[in-house]
């Protein structure tokens, strides 16, 4: 959730411009670093994505092992062999490395595709809430505190949404009996 140098042009415009309308103008906000790290299902998906990226890095890691093991036999011999032997292990040690590199490849769209099936159905849900309170309370404009170049230099703290986000979130859970952390896509 970032927000955009036009973003910011907005909200300016509407807070120093000097009408009515913009003196009616309610902008809120939340941490949505808070509301991933105390929301179980979305630390049940990072979770999920954390046990992946463990098991792609020990693949790899056992990939490249096996790779720099054929280099170092390959440089121990060398000397003892015959020019197509050489040939023929320097053809092997590159076909491992393009295999590690498509690996590579390969797992990076493994991760976008989980992190998609994962977190997004979190997010989704999450942007709802804010949506419902952002309409509910009458917000113009509810931003992120956490987001890169963070442009909320100061603020009330009355308008601070992050709790109401995380009890209607926790609500929803309970109403659908989806509170469990194993429950739901993320199992």
């Amino acid at each position: 959730m970032s927000f955009s140098r036009f973003g910011m042009a907005v909200v300016l415009t509407l807070l120093f411009t000097p009408s009515l309308d913009a003196q009616a103008t309610r902008i809120g906000y939340i941490h949505v670093r808070e509301v991933m790290v105390q929301y179980p299902p979305a630390q049940a998906a990072f979770d999920r994505l954390d046990g992946a990226d463990s098991r792609w890095t020990t693949e790899m890691q056992t990939l490249i092992n096996q790779r720099d093991q054929l280099i170092a036999e390959y440089q121990q011999q060398q000397m003892n062999l015959t020019p197509e032997a050489r040939q023929a292990r320097e053809q092997e040690i590159n076909s491992r490395g393009v295999a590690i590199q498509t690996r590579q490849n390969e797992i990076q769209v493994e991760l976008q595709q989980l992190q998609d099936e994962v977190l997004q159905p979190v997010m989704d849900e999450i942007t709802a809430v804010i949506e419902e309170i952002r309409v509910e309370g009458g917000y113009a404009f509810i931003l992120d505190a956490d987001a890169t170049g963070n442009v909320i230099l100061a603020a009330d703290e009355s308008l601070n949404l992050t709790q109401e986000v995380l009890n209607r979130l926790e609500e929803k859970g309970a109403a659908s009996g989806d509170d469990e952390v194993g429950s739901g896509p993320l199992a």
